[in-house]
């Protein structure tokens, strides 16, 4: 009887190995594929976005997976702000901070940008044995790759959270500020 479950549990061992082994390997694992996803579903938002707008047709394409831009005038940094801007950059663009570059990397004011790169850098480390990933596989602040990746992705995700805040005009009071500067 005990052999049978010996020989059961290293089948399930042996096919726990076969099945990782591409994890194992000496090569990184490419997340190009899963990076080229992103910046296509950020395009496809933000074209979205600039339809309803009115705005469409200005949307420039730069070539395969590369971000979407639209010229600053259809999504300007000051008041009067279009209809661009607060889709983009929630209820109050001036204090969420209009982009000068305004791009598909703005949607809800950059919060998937920075999210998509924490997942990135997750997801590397994950299939690469616990390397950082390289700076082209995250879109913005690679200085954070410097850091490793626990402060890379809880890095990313703060500054997600951060824009997304923004996006729903969630600021911290003056007070609340120089008080948590005091720490």
């Amino acid at each position: 009887m005990n052999i049978r479950k010996i020989a059961v549990l290293g089948s399930f061992a042996a096919g726990a190995a076969l099945g990782l082994a591409p994890l194992a390997s000496a090569d990184p694992t490419d997340i190009t594929s899963t990076v080229d996803s992103e910046i296509g579903s950020l395009n496809a938002l933000f074209v979205t976005y600039a339809d309803l707008a009115g705005d469409g047709s200005d949307v420039a394409t730069h070539g395969a997976n590369t971000f979407d831009t639209i010229p600053v005038a259809d999504a300007p940094q000051t008041a009067p702000f279009t209809t661009l801007d607060y889709e983009l950059y929630g209820v109050n663009p001036a204090d969420a901070g209009p982009a000068g570059d305004p791009g598909s990397y703005n949607d809800f004011n950059g919060a998937l940008t920075e999210f998509d790169n924490a997942y990135n850098v997750e997801l590397y480390s994950l299939l690469n044995g616990g390397d950082i990933a390289p700076a082209t596989d995250v879109f913005s602040h690679a200085d954070f790759l410097n850091d490793g990746v626990t402060t890379a992705v809880s890095d990313y995700l703060q500054l997600g959270i951060g824009d997304l805040e923004g996006y729903f005009g969630i600021f911290p009071s003056e007070a609340a500020t120089a008080a948590a500067s005091l720490f």
